[in-house]
């Protein structure tokens, strides 16, 4: 239930199939942005490879201090059973420096038959360049499994599956809905899954249990705000900037967010006057799915080009006075609210 088959991923499918059928190959590069989904494939050739003899079978080797010493005596030290594990984390694939400068391209030339050796960027993102050597030798020897971050596509029937594990059913809005206020990371998600499906007694999860319940990421606050701004509800407004603030958002990371908001704004209303629709709002603004895009376009509905465009000179000069340092942060913030909304003196 873990794992989530995107149907355009076939270094991902075909990463799936080598675990289910117990033949993994001898060198994979995990990268991307979805962390849940590498460590869980991880895990799964841990379980495979290793069959209970984790200290013999499994070696994990931390890419900041490689060397080729350490990598071969990893590699070339015979398992307990059929095959064993090696895991590289963080390292400078692309520029390996020291003595694996030279080794390395032989090294994953002439892999043992009983390793499966994984270079996995987990806080290093992984920065690929065709021109070189090494970057030949990875794509000769091995796979390159990308893991980015899933649509809402993918992500809900996911989620529905999750939430029945537990003995809930959820309707697809309320799945869009929980995406947009949490976000796409899957990590964070099935914390929220685990924390909603708890707090809720009856079977199924309505769209005002995950209002109550779920974690907001900023953007989604930031969403509601404007919002408030465009539909004239200030006092709601200024009362969702106090919140952020007393969760001590950065006001930088605010403004930076709400600057976002309107420059999509800005680009959903002239779409819109070209006669474009949710799809095209979709990929101008890089949304995984339809429901932000609906939002956008309700909100830039209502409101000119020209007040759209001098609310992005006003978030500028906000964005300027904030950085001055001799601001009061929030008070400037509520003063951007209070032009946008038509009401300041």
């Amino acid at each position: 239930m873990a794992y989530l088959v995107k149907s355009d991923n076939k270094a991902y499918k075909a990463l799936l199939a080598d675990i289910k059928a117990g033949t993994p190959g001898r060198l994979y590069i995990f990268h991307g942005e979805e962390g849940y989904l590498k460590a869980n494939s991880l895990s799964q050739l841990k379980a495979l490879l290793c069959q209970g003899f984790e200290d013999f079978n499994y070696v994990f080797l931390e890419g900041e201090r490689l060397s080729a010493d350490a990598l071969t005596d990893a590699l070339f030290t015979l398992p307990i059973g059929a095959r064993k594990l090696v895991v590289v984390r963080d390292y400078k694939l692309m520029t390996p420096a020291g003595d694996l400068k030279e080794q390395l391209p032989d090294i994953l030339a002439d892999l043992p038959d009983y390793v499966c050796l994984v270079f996995w960027f987990d806080t290093l993102e992984f920065k690929a360049d065709k021109r070189l050597n090494i970057y030949k030798a990875v794509e000769k020897y091995g796979v390159l499994v990308d893991f980015p971050r899933a649509p809402a596509s993918d992500l809900i029937p996911w989620l529905k599956r999750h939430f029945h594990a537990r003995g809930k059913h959820i309707d697809r809005d309320v799945c869009e809905r929980l995406l947009f206020l949490c976000g796409y990371d899957m990590g964070n998600l099935i914390t929220e899954v685990d924390k909603i499906a708890a707090g809720t007694e009856p079977e199924s999860v309505a769209a005002a249990d995950v209002e109550a319940l779920a974690s907001r990421v900023l953007e989604a606050d930031v969403f509601a705000l404007t919002d408030c701004v465009l539909e004239g509800k200030l006092e709601r407004g200024l009362s969702l900037l106090k919140d952020l603030l007393d969760t001590r958002q950065e006001p930088v990371a605010i403004l930076a967010a709400v600057i976002r908001q309107f420059q999509r704004l800005y680009g959903t209303k002239l779409a819109m006057e070209a006669g474009k629709g949710e799809s095209y709002i979709m990929e101008l603004c890089g949304f995984r799915s339809s429901y932000p895009a609906k939002l956008l376009m309700r909100g830039a509905r209502g409101r000119s080009v020209q007040f759209l465009r001098r609310a992005q000179d006003w978030c500028l000069e906000c964005d300027v006075t904030l950085k001055s340092n001799i601001s009061d942060d929030g008070r400037t913030l509520e003063l951007l609210l209070l032009r946008l909304s038509g009401k300041a003196a």
